[in-house]
């Protein structure tokens, strides 16, 4: 049921029932319609005879007809497995948007920036899934406020992922097409029926392509990396490349093959991969630098520089078949391209090297 009075001021419900006011759970300070307006967005206990929460969003002094946005299906319950408990579907948070770039939360409830255009600089509404016993992926539902419909309408689907061993960080946040649901504004959004859809995104194959985002601590670790190495500053150099990897870079604990290529291997920015991998060669973590190159040449042939800074680290670990077969690769397409004389000399010389048997 829903009152017909609603009067949000002090953080406080009260209407015009003689009814006990919904509880509030959780309440967020907001500015939400590219000006300068504040709002409230607060997620309510529902009607007893409802397994849902309730979502509201309004002025921080509103009226009944200002209310933006008043709905019971956003915020679906189900019952935990381990009990009678009633547990939330999605969670909800307001996240700053800001030029080039909008914040996500991984499945460990922290917030990470990813390089995307998205909105104008303001907030804009995140539902997060909430699932028992899966620390491991989530999905963030992106709203924005719409001028022309007036409507909070679904602008982002992301499929976030944390490691599933070592220090269960971030590994990838993946866009997909937000066709997958359908259009979608949140004041028609059906919270159960969504959740069935995501499943079958994850499992199943869906329409359009799938983008892998970069987030802004890869991009500056990159940035930075590459400053110390062309200035010759070893130290800083090793350094920055360190915070590349898990687990402190102990290979017990968290193995190359368990989080490099998830984390650091971008399909549509294959360059950006290659770099990475040299510099974790030039600053000595080998396995991991084999482990990305291995999948910008598994998947981009063509990426002719990459076959030399794979063939270095090979070589580097001793590898010689592996190092001689990537060397040669190397030599062939760099022969083929009229560049034969920017070959550098340790190519010929370590391919005329027999491997060990």
């Amino acid at each position: 049921m829903f009152f017909r009075f609603i009067v949000l001021s002090l953080g406080l419900l009260t209407t015009s029932y003689a009814l006990a006011a919904p509880q509030v759970l959780k309440e967020i300070p907001a500015s939400l319609l590219g000006d300068a307006s504040r709002q409230k967005v607060f997620v309510l206990t529902g009607d007893a005879d409802e397994a849902s929460n309730r979502l509201l969003i309004a002025p921080v002094q509103a009226r009944n007809e200002e209310i933006l946005l008043d709905t019971s299906k956003a915020l679906p319950l189900i019952k935990s497995q381990y009990s009678s408990a009633l547990q939330g579907v999605f969670s909800v948070h307001v996240l700053k948007g800001r030029a080039g770039v909008m914040t996500v939360i991984d499945p460990q409830a922290e917030e990470a920036v990813v390089k995307q255009p998205f909105v104008e600089a303001g907030d804009y509404i995140a539902l997060v899934t909430s699932e028992e016993d899966n620390a491991v992926y989530n999905f963030n539902l992106l709203f924005a406020f719409n001028k022309g419909s007036k409507q909070f309408e679904l602008k982002a689907l992301l499929e976030v992922a944390n490691n599933d061993s070592c220090d269960r960080s971030l590994v990838s946040v993946v866009e997909l097409p937000v066709q997958t649901l359908g259009p979608i504004a949140l004041a028609s959004f059906d919270g159960r029926e969504v959740l069935q859809k995501l499943q079958v995104a994850r499992t199943g194959s869906i329409e359009g392509v799938r983008k892998k985002l970069m987030t802004v601590d890869s991009a500056d670790l990159l940035d930075m990396a590459l400053a110390a190495y062309r200035k010759g500053d070893d130290s800083s150099f090793k350094d920055t490349m360190s915070y590349a990897l898990m687990g402190g870079g102990s290979h017990d604990t968290c193995p190359p093959d368990s989080y490099i290529v998830a984390k650091y291997y971008y399909p549509q920015r294959p360059g950006w991969s290659n770099d990475l991998g040299f510099l974790l060669g030039e600053a000595g973590f080998y396995a991991e630098s084999i482990e990305l190159l291995d999948a910008v040449v598994a998947s981009h042939p063509n990426r002719t520089v990459a076959y030399l800074n794979l063939a270095d680290s090979y070589w580097a670990v001793n590898d010689k078949e592996r190092a001689v077969a990537a060397y040669k690769q190397y030599a062939s397409r760099m022969s083929e391209a009229g560049k034969a004389s920017k070959i550098p000399a340790r190519v010929g010389e370590r391919s005329a090297v027999a491997p060990e048997a």
